[in-house]
């Protein structure tokens, strides 16, 4: 089966630097065949048996190769598919990016987040992704990664929408 590994916080400054090169190694390592990266932002396509163990077992190798945590979000191909295809047609009047929730939101903590004025921000919510406008540029996010982590109480991870489509495209 296809899956797309997204790495958490990696190669944003001095620290936590993963070579996309060591991490295509590293990757085949673990009997991962098909293995390709993405730009240096941390984006994996491999081939692997399913697994319910897959992300956590991903986790514990990066750690310990690269010396620090990495938290992994995983997507099976057809999930990337979906997800690259179900951006709601009135947000792509603007630049949009998606946060990859390790997992769906509980409903309350959803209400929280619809009760949140975050504009000129525009999102939606649709199965495990958070679609959203990046109408003033993504370092002046009011609802941002960590407000998205916070509020949500799920980690997740953002790609721009031309990463999600790129991806999508080598599927």
């Amino acid at each position: 089966m296809r899956f797309v590994a997204l790495l958490h916080a990696v190669n944003l400054g001095q620290t936590r630097k993963v070579s996309m090169a060591e991490l295509r190694t590293l990757l085949g390592t673990l009997g991962l065949t098909g293995v390709q990266t993405y730009i240096q932002s941390g984006n994996a396509l491999f081939d692997a048996d399913p697994d319910p163990n897959l992300g956590q077992n991903l986790e514990a190798a990066l750690g310990t190769h690269f010396g620090f945590a990495i938290p992994v979000t995983l997507r099976t191909a057809e999930d990337w598919r979906q997800a690259a295809r179900h951006c709601p047609a009135h947000l792509l009047t603007e630049p949009v990016s998606v946060a990859f929730l390790a997992r769906g939101p509980r409903p309350d903590a959803v209400a929280t987040l619809q009760a949140r004025d975050v504009t000129p921000e525009r999102w939606a919510l649709i199965g495990a992704q958070v679609y959203q406008t990046v109408p003033e540029g993504t370092r002046n996010l009011r609802l941002s990664q960590a407000a998205l982590t916070r509020v949500l109480g799920v980690p997740c991870t953002v790609r721009n929408w031309r990463t999600v489509q790129a991806i999508a495209g080598r599927l």
